[in-house]
């Protein structure tokens, strides 16, 4: 890349950052002014909250990015990073919190998302108060470390966090995210079995903005093009798409997973261009399903994954089955 064009990105990569700190600036202006809905009570992030339930594997990695893990006094059942998160007292999952183990925890806010209307309800009613949050996006992910780093005290580490994965991020974006665009179908679950003899069953494919954005940042261009976030499609339907690079997301969580069974199961489908051409990758990091502080991990292997050839290392190609 010449010098010219290495300024030009900077450009807008300082144009970017400068834009959202005046944003937040905006926001926070308002909320000084108008306050947020915390647990059904208007109030402003403006204190600092010392005992902290993270219902989701992202905020959990959030707070402890942040510096901000002895302040997480419960996590929820699927929260294992990093290590220090597996110690703390377990609450319930996402959508079932355990309200009785809760209550008993006294915490000052539970962090939740904004598609848990109940739970969100039911907090209200017991005087809890919640910092509500969206992941649905980049940005999303982005703004949510700002609203827990104002929330815990530790503003600045969320500025420099942000400013690492926007670095990080545009550089990924700039060395991948150019012509061509392969058609990428990405499977965020499936049924999980040992016979190899059939294709995979009850698939579902990634089609939200957050997958989608991921994508085209790493390069491709997502083959589902429907409006459900995450569909649920046959085989006849991945025929009928015929993506040129399949990536199945199978984190192994307490499992073990067989990927060369999976591998087996893809190849099936022998008519699609990703079997023909050995493009079919399976990942089990857990990161490539958890929309948090190491997006922009997730977004390098995608990016590898889809243009293997733009990997100067050849050691860190994934190899395709």
């Amino acid at each position: 890349m010449s010098q010219k064009a290495k300024l030009v990105v900077l450009v807008l990569l300082i144009i970017a950052i400068a834009a959202f700190w005046a944003h937040r600036a905006k926001q926070q202006k308002q909320l000084d002014e108008e306050g947020v809905t915390i647990g059904g009570r208007d109030t402003g992030i403006t204190k600092t909250y010392n005992r902290i339930i993270s219902l989701a594997p992202s905020t959990t990695e959030m707070l402890f990015a942040l510096g901000a893990g002895d302040k997480v006094i419960g996590v929820s059942e699927f929260c294992n990073y990093p290590e220090e998160a597996k110690a703390k007292p377990k609450m319930g999952g996402l959508m079932n919190p355990n309200y009785e183990v809760i209550v008993a925890a006294k915490p000052d806010v539970v962090i939740v998302f904004n598609e848990m209307l109940q739970p969100t309800d039911k907090f209200k009613s017991l005087n809890i108060e919640t910092l509500v949050l969206e992941h649905s996006t980049v940005q999303n992910i982005f703004q949510s470390i700002q609203d827990i780093g104002e929330c815990c005290g530790a503003s600045e580490q969320a500025k420099k966090i942000f400013k690492e994965l926007t670095s990080k991020m545009t550089a990924i974006q700039e060395k991948y995210g150019n012509e061509p665009h392969p058609k990428v179908l990405v499977i965020v679950g499936h049924d999980i079995s040992q016979d190899s003899t059939k294709p995979p069953v009850n698939i579902k494919a990634a089609g939200d903005e957050f997958y989608n954005q991921m994508i085209s940042y790493a390069g491709g261009q997502n083959v589902y093009a429907g409006t459900a976030p995450f569909p649920t499609i046959n085989s006849e339907s991945i025929i009928s798409m015929n993506p040129e690079v399949i990536i199945d997301l199978v984190p192994a969580d307490k499992n073990p997973i067989d990927t060369n069974v999976i591998i087996k199961q893809w190849k099936n489908l022998s008519q699609i261009e990703a079997v023909k051409k050995n493009r079919i990758y399976v990942f089990t990091e857990d990161y490539m399903t958890i929309p948090g502080p190491r997006v922009a991990m997730a977004l390098e292997k995608l990016a590898v994954a889809i243009k293997p050839e733009l990997t100067a290392d050849a050691n860190e190609r994934p190899k395709g089955n």
